[in-house]
């Protein structure tokens, strides 16, 4: 036994992402998906692709065969169309009314507002057109009206009356697509372009409709995804001014979604190390020759510096300035000895200050004149020469023997012991002044320029080199004071750089080495890559917020791909369409076929062939040729009618929950006999569905009321007209009289009648001018029960068909052929324009009331003999 699409759609789900399973039951118990399914169905996908949400999404629930209803949708009822306002020429606050269970005929002239109704409905419900644009409705382009176009279409879906606002241009009201129309517009389009089931019956929609869901959240997901991610991604690009293969632009380029907030701040982290490193690469690849040489200079100097701000941290420390001042003292301390003892021994001289200072270096000078000039090679000092007193090297006069005497006194004081310790102490500070270190760098009028150049490179040890020179500069005056005189100041703390120096003429050294190493071509390449590297290192630091910006924007736009990927519908219209294949393709071509045998086009070389489609079943015409695709280039104006026809209707009987259908002028082009088939088929369909139909064609209104009749249904017509002022007026008479048929015509003169008699009593020859207007109309109902009831209307009044199957049913037996004369004589006789002379009186209300009763009784009776005549001749019922 074959599997019945709902099964096989079960067994498919349990193969489907949990929330496709859960959309399919929100699908099969409900005709439409709410905003809070949408949003739901919404939470669970992005649930899946890893979102973070802030309330869970909903736990799936498995579809199963149970949720579905056998999937008949409850067709709506059109009640009508009203508040018409600015139509084509359609008057203000236009409407119709149309019967909701079975058949509406809206009969009309040409310009009578039948096309401005259709237009309306043709745009608000489901039709057939591949420009939409041609369904734009005009407004009344000669009144020049300037209110709104609008109107309101009024539906039953269950709950009473229900206006749908229509305006033009409007998206069609979802209720509405139950609604089906056929044009002529959509007419070309069955012909050419074949057959949409719009909703599938037995359950094979849910497949289609689950690509329907699928492509609505997918737009949502689309739409969420530009505005979320959008251009931003490329917002966060990171400008680097070179494009070169270091590490911080690889980074950049392989940045994704999961890299890690550790291995991100690990490649964006630059050092003040770095900046320092990248600062001394940029200084030796950009210098030359002359910096080398700068280099060794300023190298020179520092180490010139170092050594003297070593000697002068040792020379004028706190315990070399208090050796200073111990030493200047003891050389005091002895010469004041030597004085006191020069006093005592000198006090008889004839001149004072023997010992003195100023004594000494006058006898100093003696001696080194005597020892050097005038007595060469004698000891000093010398008292004779050549054996009488010797001169005095300081008067040039003979020495006497007191003068002698003096002198010897002179020299001995100057071999006594106190005075050569106070001689040597004095000494020993000439000594110390003289070993001073000079401060030659530090007080150097190039010094503050090196300053400068070492503050570029250090700071911190500029300033130190700078107080250290100034602290040693005041050092060394204090320890020339101490020397001098022995007195002592307080001086500043002296903090030798010497060692900060020594390392900076290593680093200065190594940069000299590597400025040297640069000029060649190997080391220089090296080097550029290392400051290319720390360079884009420092680029990718300073945009850290970028590419934590793009990362998170990657992971988000992941996300939305994961989502995406969940509403792809490749798979599910595969599945969708071998399911219409297996159980509906059949179906639709054997009743096409059958739509075609009833309007007898059988014989068209035309068939259908599947053609797949996302969210619906599509059969396009094939014409059978390989001179075109193009049916409508082969067939007839007539034929091509015929064959829309029976494609709108197999479209129709075929799609699930299908309602009303809207029909204009169907019978366009088509000859009397497919005419008369077309209004069959429609009365039969009105039997399964509402069904309006607008024509302008009299003899198919006939027909159509005529076959609706026969499936035993009663129409509603409306007569439609217009004049100078406007159009889409409906006749308040109702339907024109040689469109009534015998029965309709009977009411219509009996309605007329009704007031007669009081208008006999008013005036009498009002009364005879309507009289006789009803005895005309009754003579037209004579005439039109030949052809209606004991014909059967086997031969029409303008039409070229004769029904010779309907024979069966003819019959007239002598007496009713004598009533029918007798009637038909009554209606001339009070119809005709008699003689002013004839003596026919003007019937009494009475007298046409028996006429018309009479009339009526002929009617039933003929119909009854008619049908006994039918009975028994059963050789003539056509054969099933």
């Amino acid at each position: 036994m074959t599997a019945e699409p709902i099964d096989e759609i079960e067994v498919w789900s349990k193969k489907l992402a949990p929330w496709r399973q859960d959309a399919l039951r929100r699908l099969a118990v409900s005709d439409a998906l709410s905003g809070k399914d949408t949003d739901e169905l919404l939470a669970m996908i992005k649930q899946a692709a890893d979102f973070e949400l802030t309330t869970p999404a909903p736990v799936p629930v498995p579809f199963a065969k149970a949720h579905f209803g056998g999937g008949k949708q409850k067709p709506i009822v059109l009640k009508g169309i009203a508040n018409v306002q600015n139509v084509n020429r359609l008057v203000a606050k236009a409407e119709l009314n149309f019967c909701p269970k079975a058949l509406t005929v809206i009969y009309g002239r040409n310009g009578s507002g039948k096309s401005g109704f259709v237009r309306i409905l043709r745009t608000a419900c489901r039709t057939r057109v591949e420009n939409p644009a041609r369904l734009k409705v005009l407004s009344d382009v000669y009144g020049g009206g300037t209110v709104p176009q609008s109107a309101d279409i009024i539906i039953d879906s269950g709950k009473g009356d229900t206006p749908v606002a229509w305006t033009t241009g409007m998206t069609a009201a979802p209720e509405l697509m139950q609604i089906a129309v056929f044009d002529t517009l959509s007419a070309q389009i069955y012909v050419d372009g074949g057959n949409q089931i719009r909703y599938l019956p037995f359950g094979l929609a849910l497949p289609h409709r689950l690509n329907g869901v699928c492509l609505k959240l997918k737009e949502s997901l689309e739409a969420e995804r530009a505005t979320a991610v959008g251009n931003k991604v490329s917002l966060t690009a990171i400008n680097f001014p070179v494009q070169r293969s270091t590490k911080a632009q690889l980074f950049d380029r392989t940045l994704g979604k999961a890299t890690a907030d550790a291995t991100l701040d690990e490649a964006a982290k630059f050092s003040a190390a770095d900046q320092e490193r990248l600062d001394e690469l940029t200084a030796i690849l950009s210098a030359g020759s002359a910096a080398v040489a700068d280099l060794t200079a300023l190298i020179g100097w520092v180490n010139s510096i170092t050594g003297e701000c070593e000697t002068a941290a040792t020379a004028f420390s706190d315990t070399a300035l208090s050796g200073f001042t111990t030493l200047s003292k003891s050389a005091i301390s002895a010469r004041q000895a030597a004085k006191l003892s020069a006093g005592a021994l000198f006090t008889d001289e004839p001149l004072p200050g023997v010992g003195s200072e100023s004594w000494r270096a006058l006898w100093a000078a003696a001696r080194d004149y005597s020892v050097s000039e005038s007595y060469v090679s004698a000891d000093f000092p010398v008292t004779s020469s050549d054996g009488g007193p010797a001169a005095c090297v300081l008067c040039q006069q003979p020495l006497l023997p007191d003068g002698a005497a003096r002198m010897l006194r002179f020299q001995k004081y100057m071999d006594d012991t106190l005075d050569a310790a106070a001689t040597k102490a004095e000494q020993a500070v000439a000594d110390a002044i003289d070993a001073l270190p000079a401060l030659i760098q530090l007080s150097a009028e190039g010094f503050g320029d090196r300053i400068e150049q070492i503050r570029q490179r250090d700071p911190k040890l500029a300033d130190v080199l700078l107080s250290f020179q100034q602290s040693a500069t005041q050092r060394r005056r204090d320890a020339i004071g101490r020397l001098a005189d022995g007195d002592s100041a307080s001086v500043p703390p002296l903090d030798s750089p010497h060692a900060l120096m020594k390392e900076l003429a290593k680093k200065l050294s190594d940069e000299k080495d590597a400025l040297a190493k640069a000029g060649e071509a190997q080391e220089r390449e090296k080097l550029a890559g290392e400051k290319a590297e720390l360079e884009d290192k420092k680029i990718l630091a300073t945009n850290r917020t970028k590419l934590v910006a793009r990362r998170n924007l990657l992971a988000i736009d992941a996300a939305y791909e994961k989502a995406l990927s969940e509403v792809q519908t490749k798979g599910i219209t595969q599945r969708a369409n071998e399911l219409v294949d297996k159980h509906l393709t059949s179906a639709v071509v054997k009743r096409f076929d059958a739509e075609r045998d009833g309007f007898d086009i059988m014989h068209l070389k035309v068939g259908l062939s599947r053609k797949s489609g996302q969210t619906k079943a599509e059969f396009e015409v094939d014409p059978q040729t390989k001179l075109t695709k193009v049916t409508s280039e082969i067939l007839s104006e007539g034929e091509q009618r015929a064959l829309a026809l029976a494609g709108f209707l197999t479209e129709v009987a075929l799609t699930d929950g299908s309602g009303p259908i809207i029909v204009d002028d169907p019978v366009s082009s088509l000859d009397r006999d497919r005419s008369a088939r077309v209004a069959k088929r429609l009365a039969a369909e009105a039997c399964q569905r509402q069904v309006i139909v607008f024509t302008h064609d009299i003899i198919f209104f006939n027909e159509l009321c005529g076959a609706a009749e026969g499936q035993g249904i009663e129409p509603i017509t409306i007569a439609l007209f217009g004049d100078k002022d406007a159009a889409g007026k409906i006749d308040a008479a109702g339907m024109v009289w040689k469109g009534l048929n015998v029965a309709k015509r009977l009411g219509k003169i009996k309605n007329d009648f009704a007031p007669l008699p009081k208008l006999l009593a008013s005036s009498p020859a009002d009364y005879e001018y309507k009289m006789k207007n009803l005895y005309g109309r009754m003579r037209d109902t004579y005439e039109r029960v030949v052809e209606e009831v004991i014909f059967r209307d086997i031969v029409r009044r303008g039409t070229d068909v004769i029904q010779t199957q309907l024979l069966r049913y003819v019959t007239l037996s002598d007496t009713l052929a004598i009533r029918f004369h007798e009637g038909m004589t009554r209606a001339n006789t009070h119809s005709h324009d008699n003689p002013a002379a004839d003596t026919v009186p003007v019937p009494k209300p009475e007298d046409f009331e028996a006429d018309i009763a009479a009339l009526e009784k002929l009617v039933e009776d003929l119909r009854a003999e008619s049908l006994a005549a039918e009975t028994a001749r059963p050789q003539m019922k056509p054969k099933k």
